[in-house]
């Protein structure tokens, strides 16, 4: 019986990777046909700031575009931004959780909607005209919230190994990266931009969250809590480069601050292709989005 157990959750691992990757490999490689054909076009690059960020415009407007029915069922809704914005506080509550408990490929999946819930807020804020700055504070507050209730949950799995430090570091700098540019902001710099923002902090993990399960568990059997190096190894990488992020939007927004001369936001805010949804307004015409990247998700730090 022990044998068939192991063989049934080993097979269950390598479907719920088969299915993880070619969720989002095949759309991609459509959204390549299209570029390739000339379709659609890349968003354009932001100004560079502090640093480019890890994941570049092919990757974001590749998210957009797969989004795009998304953000349509979402404007045929009820829903409010901030129904939204609660939705995501409770999804990371739950891949917290998750996370903690040792239940990684669950963890990966609420990550991934936790992170597409976050642009669909903005989007249907900017959709509906219901953009507001209740809304935005609420929408980075929460986004706060989520940041430190995901890592405390890497806190927790890892707690009693040097990997514990490892997830309070993630926790502790990636809490820096967002407040070095809203606070600079706040202060009249934008566009401090960086390597390691909000949405490429979920992207990595939650991609090293998707395949520990399959690799760990061949690697160190089902035991009770495998150490997943594939996770680790993504906590010590986001550790690095959210540092890095850290000290480059500090330096850059101090030397910005003794220039005196604020970069201005409206030269920093490029705006993506307009993304054609899979949805018929009451005239008949394609709804269409005219996503701002960072900006669309109303606070992406």
């Amino acid at each position: 019986m022990r044998p068939f157990l192991t063989l049934a959750r080993g097979a269950g691992d390598l479907l719920y990777l088969l299915g993880f990757v070619g969720f989002f490999v095949a759309p991609f490689l459509v959204y390549l046909s299209l570029l390739w054909r000339g379709a659609i076009d890349l968003p354009p690059s932001r100004q560079k700031g502090a640093g480019r960020r890890l994941f570049g415009p092919l990757f974001i407007g590749y998210y957009y575009w797969m989004m795009s029915p998304v953000f349509g069922l979402a404007l045929r809704s009820e829903l409010t931004p901030n129904h939204v914005t609660i939705l995501t506080l409770v999804v990371a509550a739950v891949a917290a959780v998750s996370i903690g408990s040792g239940h990684f490929a669950l963890a990966s999946a609420l990550l991934i909607v936790g992170g597409s819930l976050d642009i669909v807020d903005g989007q249907l804020a900017r959709a509906k005209r219901m953009t507001s700055l209740p809304g935005a504070f609420l929408d980075s507050t929460v986004d706060r919230i989520c940041d430190g209730l995901v890592f405390s949950g890497c806190v927790v799995y890892y707690a009693g190994t040097p990997m514990m430090l490892v997830s309070l570091v993630v926790l502790i700098a990636s809490f820096t990266v967002s407040y070095a540019r809203s606070r600079g902001e706040a202060l009249g710099i934008f566009g401090s931009e960086g390597l390691m923002q909000r949405a490429d902090r979920l992207t990595v993990l939650g991609i090293a969250l998707a395949f520990s399960p399959f690799f760990g568990h061949r690697a160190e059997g089902f035991v009770p809590h495998p150490f997943y190096w594939i996770t680790a190894g993504s906590l010590c990488l986001l550790a690095v480069l959210s540092i890095v992020t850290a000290i480059a939007r500090i330096v850059w927004t101090l030397n910005q601050l003794e220039k005196g001369s604020p970069l201005d936001a409206r030269e920093g805010q490029h705006h993506p292709p307009e993304v054609r949804l899979l949805s018929l307004g009451a005239n008949g015409n394609g709804q269409v989005f005219n996503p701002q990247h960072e900006q669309a998700l109303r606070v992406d730090r």
